[in-house]
């Protein structure tokens, strides 16, 4: 059994899966997670469940008030580069294979005024070859603050400085929130991971590592579990949510992605579903016309203003208590008025994609779709509809990703920013192999099912020989593996 939980932007949706059965719960967020995992825990002990659950929620409360959250910026950049416009650049130089050509100075970091600040990013150039500097400079610091508000940039697991420098800040800015998170899961459940944006599973010391992982998550968790519920593998999915309305595309049974997403201004290495939102959903009002907006739950759940749930009951629904949102309509027309231009903006969205197969998803899916196919598109609403989000979540699989930098001329073996000592072979096939051998040993030990981790994908790969005086010294190789997102083999839809 596994339990998924998606934390979105009105409400926190839960699924327990468990041999072809779904069972869902739908909670208003005002109640907060650990009100959701109370109920959930009064029908299901969690304690010995998994339990996944995905967030964008942190994430895009942080990015809204981005620059009033003080950062300081510690660089170890090396000669050569001036990154002062971005935070205090510090004596200190790792080289392009991982040697430490100069130490950090400690009496530089004494003159830091550390008073002004939230949170800590630290970031080296070349620190994924070898982070000691990195973490010298934490250490340094720890007196001042907690571990939980520093993070370090070689989790970024990229070679690429300026980028890794921006998600470092954007994780120096976030972690604070998973931190939190974390303390509330874990009285709950002693086995839990956290979603990724890509559509793939973490355990919780890759999301305190790197919290931008998780950005737009819920997206991709809403194109998981309508692959998973319908069997549909290209589409456009449509998730209706109380705030927004998203689309996501599917391709090949695995939603698109987009690299280098930029937050906040920043372009970053977070890689995640692409996705487009409009500002409406469910709970937005309506007086004369449909708004942007929300202020409440809609009438029909017990809010104070008229909106889209409310309309739709007005003409014909019955959603929660209808008869309440049928005593304060106003005016048919308007409510009419009010669904018929929702629907003008999901159509007019929907010309976008050359894909034309469509799948409703979120509370309202029953309600809106047919509204839909009057226009002349057909859609697929899947069973479940109201929870597809949390029903994703449950049935991805762990995907993680491994690095690799091989250096057999100096013994030396870097795997996601941990040096080690090696001294064994080093033909092509052999380092590719021990990278994928090491990635699957790491996925099984955080609880990956065996099948998940047999089909390992070869991402990048690039290897040359070190040359000294005309004789051939030794060979380096940057290799880098995953396990690919998507639904785990433990959930066949035979079983549904």
């Amino acid at each position: 059994m596994v339990v998924g939980i998606d934390i979105g932007g009105t409400n926190t949706d839960a699924a327990v899966v468990r041999d072809g059965e779904i069972h869902s719960f739908k909670l208003p967020n005002e109640m907060g997670i650990e009100a959701v995992l109370k109920k959930i825990s009064s029908v299901i002990d969690l304690k010995d469940e998994k339990v996944v659950v995905s967030t964008s929620l942190p994430l895009n409360e942080i990015i809204s008030r981005f620059h009033k959250i003080p950062t300081l910026v510690l660089l170890i950049p090396g000669p050569g580069l001036n990154y002062s416009s971005i935070g205090y650049c510090l004596r200190g130089c790792v080289n392009h294979r991982g040697d430490v050509l100069e130490d950090v100075d400690v009496k530089e970091l004494e003159k830091i005024s550390f008073s002004n600040y939230d949170n800590v990013a630290i970031a080296g150039k070349f620190s994924i070859r070898n982070p000691i500097l990195e973490e010298k400079v934490k250490n340094f610091i720890l007196n001042k603050f907690d571990e939980s508000k520093i993070s370090l940039s070689y989790h970024c697991l990229s070679l690429n400085y300026p980028l890794r420098i921006n998600t470092t800040i954007l994780n120096a800015k976030t972690k604070m929130c998973i931190v939190k998170l974390r303390e509330v899961l874990k009285s709950y459940s002693k086995t839990f991971f956290f979603y990724k944006g890509d559509g793939g599973v973490i355990p919780i010391d890759f999301a305190l590592k790197n919290p931008s992982l998780l950005y737009n998550s819920s997206p991709a968790a809403v194109a998981i579990g309508a692959v998973y519920l319908t069997g549909i593998k290209n589409a456009v999915v449509v998730d209706i949510g109380g705030t927004t309305t998203d689309f996501v595309l599917v391709k090949n049974g695995k939603p698109v992605l987009v690299e280098n997403m930029v937050i906040a201004g920043l372009k970053t290495l977070v890689r995640c579903v692409e996705s487009f939102s409009i500002p409406f959903g469910g709970d937005s009002i309506v007086d004369s016309f449909i708004k942007p907006e929300r202020m409440d739950s809609p009438i029909a759940f017990g809010g104070k203003y008229f909106t889209l749930t409310d309309s739709l009951n007005c003409c014909g629904c019955e959603i929660g208590n209808y008869r309440m949102s049928r005593e304060a309509c106003n005016s048919k027309g308007i409510a009419e008025k009010a669904i018929e231009d929702y629907v003008s903006m999901i159509v007019e969205a929907l010309k976008h994609y050359e894909e034309r197969e469509v799948v409703v998803t979120g509370y309202l899916a029953e309600y809106i779709a047919p509204y839909i196919e009057d226009v002349g598109i057909r859609c697929t609403v899947p069973e479940h509809s109201e929870a597809v989000n949390a029903i994703g979540v449950a049935v991805s699989r762990m995907s993680l990703s491994l690095y690799a930098r091989f250096d057999t001329a100096k013994k030396r073996a870097v795997f996601n920013g941990v040096v080690e000592d090696y001294d064994e072979r080093d033909d092509d096939d052999y380092l590719i192999e021990l990278t994928m051998q090491k990635l699957r040993e790491l996925a099984l030990k955080n609880g990956a099912v065996e099948e998940d981790v047999k089909d390992i994908k070869l991402v990048y790969f690039n290897s040359y020989d070190v040359v000294r005086g005309g004789v051939t010294r030794g060979r380096i190789a940057d290799v880098v593996v995953q396990i690919e997102p998507g639904i785990s083999s433990f959930f066949n839809r035979e079983n549904l």
